[in-house]
């Protein structure tokens, strides 16, 4: 895969389509509630400028094709991104079908304009050329930096390498190679916590890390629903609650907590996902506290955490000096590990040649 941190040739004038993750929790209005994803994408947005390029922002927010638009469009999220990176971020608010491509070119270098919520267009997701042909328009190149969206076959993750020269930014580089340290020799034992929901997407991710990690804890929903339909582990090396908090099970109990903290104290890799309850609801949040406590108090270990709510304990903590890694991804972090790194927008960039 070619790295834009790598590229020899000047970017001074070009048009740079920057595939940027900003997909962070909103309220009503579509105003951001985090900050974490807005502050991570200043890396190369911020590198691009510096080399004079002309930015083009694409990104996503939520699931209007399911949820509806009220609420998700990027304006006031590229407000905040405008305001963190204290520089000028122009909004284009039309559908991105219905703006004039040419726009691209009054770019200054070194500016940026920021594109809709790429999810108003069905097609985005439908992985559909056509659509990647429309956003190929605005850019002389390509570079993937949203992580979090790599497990997706989508237009502006896979479809648009087929059009223009492609490049990983600076944070998928980062988060590639954290992932790969885990791939290819992680230190044992080798610790996964599994928490959250959607046992359907991640009991096939518990399975494919037995083969590699020493252990597997399972907490959250997806434990509940795992102890509801196998009633025992289907393997060893994965270790169920032994108690709860409640009959509804909204949370790990104390045995369960204790149990889990004796493995991660004698890890030496940890990754985690995923909370261990119901964790936005007091006092359902002890079970997610107590992991992310264990997991910064085992400082020798190498930990590398995602997922939204996982991420969101361990800033409530301030624990966040203590983790080695914390990844914008979330299902895509675990696809990548499971997947051996084999995830769409990962074997795009990689089939890429195209030149400038």
């Amino acid at each position: 895969m070619r790295y834009i941190k790598d590229y020899t040739t000047s970017l001074e004038g070009r048009r740079v389509l920057l595939r940027i993750d900003i997909n962070e929790p909103v309220d009503e209005r579509g105003y951001p509630q985090d900050t974490f994803r807005i502050a991570k994408a200043l890396q190369t947005i911020n590198f691009l400028r510096q080399a004079g390029a002309k930015i083009i922002l694409l990104a996503h927010l939520g699931d209007p094709q399911k949820k509806g638009r009220d609420g998700l469009s990027l304006r006031l999220i590229v407000e905040k991104l405008a305001q963190i990176g204290a520089f000028d971020i122009k909004f284009i608010a039309d559908d991105i079908a219905k703006v004039n491509p040419d726009i691209s070119y009054e770019i200054p270098d070194g500016g940026v304009i920021c594109l809709e919520n790429l999810r108003f267009d069905a097609r985005e997701e439908e992985n559909s050329l056509e659509f990647a042909k429309i956003l190929a328009q605005f850019g002389d190149l390509y570079v993937s930096d949203a992580f979090s969206v790599m497990h997706r076959k989508h237009s502006s993750v896979d479809a648009i390498t087929e059009i223009l020269p492609s490049f990983g930014g600076l944070i998928l580089a980062q988060e590639l190679s954290a992932l790969d340290y885990i791939l290819t020799n992680p230190n044992k034992p080798a610790i996964a916590i599994i928490g959250g929901a959607k046992i359907e997407t991640k009991l096939p991710v518990i399975r494919a890390l037995e083969s590699s990690f020493d252990y597997i804890l399972v907490g959250g929903k997806i434990a509940n629903e795992y102890i509801d339909e196998y009633k025992i582990a289907q393997s060893k090396k994965s270790i169920l609650p032994v108690d709860f908090v409640g009959d509804e099970r909204y949370d790990i109990g104390p045995k369960t907590r204790d149990l889990f903290a004796s493995h991660i104290a004698k890890a030496s890799t940890i990754i985690w996902n995923g909370p261990m309850g119901w964790f936005e609801q007091k006092p359902y949040d002890e079970g997610t506290r107590a992991i992310a406590q264990a997991i910064a108090k085992n400082e020798a270990s190498y930990s590398v955490i995602g997922g939204g709510e996982t991420i969101d304990e361990v800033h409530n903590l301030h624990q966040e000096s203590k983790i080695d890694f914390i990844s914008t991804g979330g299902g895509a972090m675990l696809e990548y590990i499971a997947k051996q790194g084999q995830l769409p927008g990962i074997k795009a960039l990689a089939n890429n040649n195209l030149d400038i």
